[in-house]
């Protein structure tokens, strides 16, 4: 079978930058690393195999100058068939070589030289690739932590783990069941369950990532960290409440009698039903609002408000005396909207559905 161009390889096109280039064997070298892939089937194994040594190979020769300038000129001819020999490397046999593919990943990750035999092996990175989660019970899941310290990093656990607007109120304290696997001393892997136990603070929203680091899966044989476990939040709509943010809101529909003449009304919040006096004349999109009746802030612990939209109800059918004591009303002159009236509702509307003051 004929080579694959080596851009093609890497994902990069033929005028790649050097960056570009490092980036690009950065995640396909630790994609296809041959400790990834132990626990495999022999097919998956030997897939690993070829896929590793043909990034290696590509990245050996577009990352030196000389190399890449002949290969951008000639192609794989131009090599002389510089990729011959042969060589053993731990249970992965490349074969066809003149180097080891484990001493450019080596090289290029700050780790020892020389084929594997059994060594683990340190890879550096910068940045934090976890910035975004949070912790519970096990650091806060960034402090110390790099997932390329090992040669290999089992795979995370990912979990949904669905909470109420009480549960984001009060914070909570649960306990998950998982399975996942963990390797002895001997490098043996094994199927276990585990109770963890999981902390979520107040005003904790929906899609927020939390991590109890090296909960996951083991890595390989035992051979690196273990994977993490993600927990991710999902929110229970609440039978009459919405949120928005740290705000509630509720949806209060009264009678017209109600918001012509004003009267109490009965609003449920997160710590009980109040009670709150409708004023005379009160308009549909009328919006009120109970200080501090929301939802905590995570970070700042500010509380938010519980905002009641005001909605009157038009009754679609009426009895003989209702109709006529309508007819009646509909005569006098504080009945008939005016345009000021208009726009003071328009107002409303728009602050409902912009919430802007």
């Amino acid at each position: 079978m004929a080579k694959r161009d080596y851009y093609e390889v890497l994902g990069l096109q033929k005028g790649a930058t050097a960056d570009e280039i490092k980036k690009a064997y950065r995640k396909l070298a630790i994609k296809w690393h041959p400790d990834k892939w132990q626990q495999a089937s022999e097919a998956e194994q030997k897939t690993a195999e070829q896929n590793f040594k043909e990034v290696n190979e590509a990245y050996a020769v577009l990352s030196d100058e000389q190399k890449r300038a002949r290969y951008d000129q000639f192609g794989h001819a131009g090599m002389n068939g510089g990729f011959g020999g042969g060589g053993s490397t731990g249970g992965f046999d490349f074969n066809g070589m003149d180097f080891d593919p484990f001493d450019i990943f080596n090289a290029f990750f700050g780790g020892p030289k020389g084929r594997r035999g059994g060594t683990t092996y340190t890879y550096t990175t910068s940045g934090n690739p976890f910035s975004g989660f949070e912790g519970f019970g096990f650091g806060n899941g960034n402090e110390g932590f790099n997932p390329f310290q090992q040669s290999v990093k089992g795979q995370d656990i990912n979990i949904t783990l669905r909470v109420s607007l009480d549960d984001v109120m009060n914070g909570i304290d649960k306990k998950v069941k998982i399975k996942h696997s963990v390797a002895d001393s001997t490098g043996t892997v094994r199927q276990v369950e585990d109770i963890i136990p999981i902390h979520l603070p107040k005003g904790v929203m929906e899609g927020q990532k939390f991590m109890a680091k090296g909960k996951g899966n083991s890595a390989p044989g035992g051979k690196g960290v273990p994977g993490d476990l993600i927990v991710n939040i999902e929110e229970i709509p609440h039978p009459e409440l919405l949120r928005d943010q740290q705000d509630l809101v509720y949806n209060c529909l009264i009678s017209f009698p109600t918001a012509a003449l004003g009267g109490p009304v009965e609003i449920p919040t997160l710590n009980g039903r109040v009670r709150i006096n409708v004023p005379a004349g009160t308009q549909p999109g009328k919006i009120l609002r109970l200080k501090g009746k929301g939802l905590p802030s995570k970070d700042t612990g500010n509380i938010g408000d519980l905002i009641v939209n005001i909605l009157v109800f038009v009754p679609e059918k009426l009895s003989s005396d209702e109709k006529k004591a309508v007819e009646k009303l509909a005569k006098g002159t504080n009945c008939i909207p005016t345009e000021e009236n208009r726009k003071s509702m328009f107002s409303r509307i728009k602050y409902f559905f912009t919430k802007q003051e």
